[in-house]
C-alpha cells in the first residue's frame, strides 16, 4: 500500500500527490470521444445475456447520433436526463450523449416504487426519463404525479405511442453531420455530470452533484487499468460503482461486461470465467455470499482470471474478510472506503483486517472532536476530507450543502467516525446518522415509519437495523401500540404487510417487529434508534 503521510503540526493525513491527467476544462464526453476513436476496432462492451458486442467505433457513432437527437429534443446545457433502467446495450450511449450535450444524468434504481422515484425526480426535474418496459407502468404513474413536463423513452421493449431508443437513433440521423463533435463548447470541467442519490451526512435522500473533473480524476487510473483490463460490476447505474466502471472503461480503453440479470454467486462466477474478467467492483453482501457458499472453492476457481476484487459500500465483517483472504488471496481482495460526494478516500490491499487502509492519491483527511478540535493518531473523531476540487454540493439544496462543509468551504463533514493507527491506516468506526444499509441499499427509517404510522393501532414506531453478517443490516422496527382495541389487535403480520404494499423490496421488514411500551429518547424527545436493538438484546438476555 502507498504511504500515508502525517503532518503532526497541522494534524492532517495525506495520500500520495499526483497530477491531474486532464486540464480543468476537459469534460467526460470529450475524453470518451478520444478514447472511442483510439479503440474504434476493439470490442469495448459486451452485453452478457445476449452476447451482443459493441466496438469503440460503434459506441462512438451511436452516441453522437443520440447527442444530435437530444439537441432535436431541445435538451440544453443544464437540463437533466433521468434514468430508471437496468443495464442494457444502449444505456452507455445514452450516458455519453448526455455528457456530450452538457445535460447532467440523474440515475435511479429501476426497482424503486413510484413514491420514491417521484420524490427524487421532483428534485432534479428531468426533461426526459429513460426506463425499461418492465418498469414503464411505475414511471407512467410517476409522470402523472409530478408537477413538471417530461417524456418517457423506452431503453428496452416497445409500446404503442411511446418513443423508444430505436426511434431516437433514427431521429438522430435527421440533419446529422459526421464532423460535428457534440462536445458542448461552453462546458467546464467543474460543471455537473451526474446527480447521484445519496443520504449525504444528514440522513435524508439528496442529489449529490459530481463534476466532469472530479469523475475524470477518479476514473483515470493508469496504474490499475490498461486497455487489456476487462471490467465487471453487476450494479445498475443508480450505484456509484456502476458509474465508476462505465467511466473507467471510457477513459482507460477497457472492455466492460454488462448484464441485467440479478446477482447470484453462481451466475457471476460463470460470467467471469466466460469473459475472463480481470477487475470486479462489488459490495460486502455479495462477497459474503461467496464466502459462505458450500461450493466456494469451485466458484473461486472459476474466477481465477480476476486480478482485483474491490469491495465497497459498507463495513466488511472480520469473519467474512478473513475467509475471503484465505479463498482469494490477500493481494486480490481489497476494501475501498469512499463517499458518493467525492469518490474513493482510502483502500486496503492485503493490509490488516478491519482497516480501511491507506489514503488514495491527492486525498487529505482530518479528524475532529465534537468541538471541532483536530485529533492525532489513535484518537477517534469525525472524518473530514479536503475538497481539492470544486464541489457543486447537493442539487438545488444549498441549506444541506452548507451544513455539510466547514465554514471556510474547504473540508467535507462526512458524518463518519474513525481513527488512524500508528501505521497511517484509517479505521472506520461508525456513521453519524440514523440511515443504515441493507444489501448496499441506504435505508431511511423515516420513509418506512411514515408508512407504518398509517396503520390503525400504531401510537409510535422506530425503524432500525439489526447487524447481519451477509446483508450488513436487517430492517426491523419497534412499535408502541395505542392503548385501545385497535392497538391490542395489531400484529407483526399487519406491520410487515403494510410496508410490503407501499415500499420496494429493499425496504421490507426482515429483522422483525418488536412491540414495546416506550421508545428510548433524548431529553429533546428525539428517538434514539441506535439504543433500541441493544435494549431489546439486553432484555432478551435477562429472560
Amino acid at each position: 500500500m502507498a504511504a500515508t503521510k502525517y503532518d503532526s503540526f497541522e494534524k492532517i493525513w495525506s495520500g500520495p500527490k499526483d497530477k491531474e491527467y486532464y486540464g480543468p476544462d476537459m469534460s467526460l464526453g470529450e475524453v470518451a470521444l478520444i478514447i472511442l476513436r483510439l479503440y474504434s476496432d476493439k470490442v469495448m462492451q459486451v452485453y452478457d445475456p445476449t452476447g451482443e458486442e459493441l466496438t469503440g467505433g460503434q459506441l462512438l457513432e451511436q452516441s453522437r447520433r443520440l447527442a444530435h437527437a437530444f439537441q432535436r429534443l431541445k435538451l440544453q446545457r443544464g437540463d437533466v436526463v433521468g434514468i430508471s433502467a437496468k443495464n442494457s446495450t444502449y444505456l452507455t450511449e445514452v450516458v455519453i450523449a448526455a455528457l456530450l450535450n452538457g445535460t447532467p444524468i440523474n440515475p435511479l434504481h429501476p426497482d424503486f416504487d413510484a413514491e420514491t422515484t417521484a420524490y427524487m425526480f421532483e428534485i432534479t426535474k428531468p426533461k426526459v426519463i429513460f426506463c425499461d418496459l418492465d418498469n414503464y407502468q411505475t414511471l407512467s404513474a410517476v409522470k402523472s404525479s409530478i408537477k413538471f413536463k417530461t417524456e418517457i423513452i423506452l431503453l428496452t421493449g416497445t409500446l404503442p405511442g411511446v418513443r423508444n431508443i430505436q426511434d431516437l437513433l433514427a431521429d438522430g440521423c435527421t440533419g446529422y453531420d459526421e464532423k460535428t463533435l457534440f462536445a458542448c463548447p461552453h462546458l467546464s470541467g467543474d460543471d455537473t455530470a451526474f446527480i447521484i442519490t445519496s443520504s449525504g451526512v444528514t440522513g435524508l435522500p439528496k442529489g449529490v452533484t459530481r463534476s466532469h473533473r472530479s469523475l475524470l480524476n477518479s476514473a483515470k487510473i493508469p496504474q490499475l487499468f490498461t486497455s487489456d483490463t476487462v471490467l465487471f460490476c453487476i450494479s445498475p447505474l443508480y450505484w456509484i460503482s456502476c458509474i465508476f466502471t462505465l467511466l473507467a472503461s471510457l477513459v482507460n480503453g477497457c472492455r466492460r461486461i454488462i448484464t441485467n440479470r440479478p446477482f447470484s454467486v453462481e451466475y457471476v462466477a460463470d460470467l467471469v470465467e466466460r469473459h475472463q474478467v480481470s477487475f470486479v467492483l462489488t459490495v460486502p453482501h455479495q462477497m459474503a455470499l461467496l464466502a459462505k457458499s458450500p461450493e466456494r472453492q469451485e466458484l473461486a476457481a472459476k474466477m481465477q482470471s480476476v486480478q482485483s476484487f474491490v469491495c465497497s459500500g459498507s463495513k466488511v465483517p472480520l469473519g467474512i474478510w478473513r475467509q475471503l483472504y484465505e479463498l482469494l488471496g490477500a493481494n486480490r481482495f481489497s476494501v475501498l472506503y469512499g463517499l458518493t460526494e467525492i469518490g474513493g478516500i482510502s483502500k486496503n490491499v492485503g493490509g490488516p483486517l478491519g482497516s480501511e487502509g491507506k489514503l488514495l492519491r491527492n486525498v487529505q483527511v482530518r479528524l475532529v472532536d465534537p468541538h471541532g478540535q483536530s485529533l492525532g493518531p489513535n484518537q477517534t473523531g469525525q472524518i473530514l476530507v479536503r475538497l481539492n476540487l470544486r464541489w457543486g454540493g447537493y442539487y438545488h439544496n444549498p441549506q444541506e450543502t452548507q451544513v455539510s462543509v466547514t465554514p471556510d468551504g474547504k473540508w467535507l463533514l462526512t458524518g463518519d467516525h474513525g481513527y488512524f493507527d500508528d501505521e497511517g491506516c484509517l479505521h472506520y468506526q461508525s456513521r453519524d446518522t440514523d440511515v443504515f444499509k441493507y444489501n448496499h441499499f441506504p435505508i431511511y427509517p423515516k420513509q418506512i415509519e411514515d408508512v407504518i404510522l398509517h396503520l390503525p393501532g400504531v401510537h409510535e414506531v422506530a425503524v432500525f437495523g439489526i447487524p447481519d453478517e451477509v446483508s450488513t443490516n436487517l430492517t426491523a422496527c419497534a412499535v408502541v401500540r395505542d392503548e385501545n382495541e385497535l392497538g391490542a389487535q395489531l400484529t407483526e403480520a399487519d406491520v410487515k404487510e403494510v410496508v410490503a404494499q407501499h415500499l420496494s423490496d429493499a425496504f421490507h421488514i426482515r429483522g422483525g417487529v418488536f412491540f414495546v411500551d416506550t421508545l428510548p429518547k433524548t431529553q429533546n424527545s428525539k428517538v434514539q434508534r441506535r439504543k433500541i436493538w441493544s435494549q431489546l438484546s439486553e432484555a432478551t438476555t435477562h429472560l
